[in-house]
């Protein structure tokens, strides 16, 4: 899923390039798919099946997320969301209000967008259907 909505590279060819000359290897994480499965496997490898799944799901919706909040959105409404989430940043996490962690996960939302350069990419029926199954389904578990 991620390969199909994030239209480009994370390390474009150039680079990769550049790393084999100098190291003698190309990297082996190119893609922002080979980045998440990566980060995935890498962070919850210990965790149960259901875990892993759940954790892939949230991926997958906030790659989503952050194409529906961010796309045709301004320069300065960006640049407030970066903000905010940089001042938070700064506080101490246990002491975060649910506001201030809100803003904190926005800010990764939208650097997901920019940095895989989301407003190039296209939703599917399927995508859209999966994403308002997912909302629906943890709207249930929090009741």
């Amino acid at each position: 899923m991620v390969d199909r909505i994030a239209p480009g590279p994370r390390v474009a060819e150039r680079e990769a390039a550049a790393l084999e000359a100098k190291y003698g290897a190309r990297p082996e994480i190119i893609s922002w798919g080979d980045y998440f499965q990566t980060e995935i496997a890498s962070q919850y490898f210990d965790h149960t099946d259901e875990e892993f799944e759940r954790i892939c799901d949230t991926v997958h919706f906030d790659l989503i997320s952050s194409l529906m909040i961010f796309r045709g959105k301004s320069a300065e409404f960006r640049q407030a969301v970066r903000e905010e989430a940089l001042v938070v940043s700064g506080l101490d996490a246990e002491l975060r209000s649910e506001n201030e962690q809100q803003a904190e996960h926005l800010g990764i939302l939208l650097q997901y967008f920019e940095e895989m350069n989301l407003d190039k990419a296209e939703l599917s029926e399927e995508d859209q259907a999966w994403f308002e199954g997912f909302v629906e389904s943890t709207r249930s578990e929090a009741v």
